[in-house]
């Protein structure tokens, strides 16, 4: 996939953790790690979209693919800017015309409060616009799924030194090619579509793995982008499962050590390998 032209982007990168101090159980101060949380709220062509909730580890990338996975900015190349400033809390996007708050007025009219911590809305009829997944004969391996697995638990995450965040991973077969944690599963998903539109990365022969529990909303992103195996450590709701159908996603959900469970699917698997 040939990349597109790439916005101009500050590095407004925050430090996941903020370091503090607790009592335990018996009174006694111990040294602790808490993620940190700021408010984002995103202006597209100066108009006020959405506040989101974010350790702020990837902002630029955060917004990139919130834009796309809600389809607010069609293409990277509309995109000239993405400036972040954490004083004010604020992303300000600006388009090569100038009008992308305008041409968004429809979607940002119809709105649905989801499930998404450290997100909770999407634009527009979401389902209405998705367009089902090709079966183009991509498959996985079982061994490949359980090595992705032992993988990411070996990861050095910021779960494990402060708790309290959701983590995301794109691979390729058992090989991470991005992770990303955040407050929300939502936004860590968004980051990492933001950081594929960047680098031109296709879907269609990735899996995508998340620690969260795979709702409707979480299907919707990877069929956004072009991800055709969804894998969860959680279980699905009925609403993730009716879409995951609807869109022919493989979705594999309790996926911990060496053993998951395929909701829908299956014929993605090769359960003898």
């Amino acid at each position: 996939m040939l990349m597109e032209c790439r916005p101009l982007l500050s590095e407004a990168r925050c430090e996941p953790v903020i370091a503090g101090t607790v009592l335990d159980q018996d009174g006694k101060q111990l040294p602790t790690q808490m993620p940190g949380e700021r408010a984002l709220t995103l202006y597209l062509d100066k108009r006020e979209i959405v506040t989101l909730m974010s350790l702020g580890q990837l902002p630029e990338a955060l917004v990139l693919g919130y834009l796309r996975n809600q389809r607010l900015v069609e293409n990277l190349r509309d995109v000239a800017s993405i400036q972040v400033d954490w004083q004010v809390g604020a992303a300000a996007i600006t388009t090569l015309d100038g009008d992308g708050g305008e041409r968004c007025n429809d979607l940002l009219r119809r709105r649905t409060v989801t499930a998404g911590c450290g997100q909770g809305t999407q634009f527009g009829n979401a389902l209405e616009r998705l367009t089902p997944l090709r079966d183009d004969g991509f498959r996985v391996a079982r061994s490949t799924l359980f090595a992705l697995i032992d993988r990411v638990r070996q990861l050095d995450t910021v779960y494990k030194r402060s708790g309290a965040v959701h983590g995301c991973v794109l691979a390729a077969g058992s090989r991470i090619l991005h992770h990303v944690e955040d407050i929300g599963r939502h936004n860590a998903v968004d980051s990492i579509s933001g950081l594929m539109w960047m680098e031109g990365e296709a879907g269609s022969d990735k899996l995508f793995y998340t620690t969260g529990r795979l709702t409707s909303e979480m299907v919707i992103k990877v069929v956004e982008m072009g991800i055709p195996v969804l894998v969860s450590r959680s279980g699905t709701t009925e609403m993730g499962l009716d879409v995951a159908r609807q869109c022919g996603v493989t979705l594999i959900g309790r996926a911990r050590n060496e053993r998951f469970m395929v909701f829908n699917g299956a014929e993605r698997i090769d359960f003898a390998a």
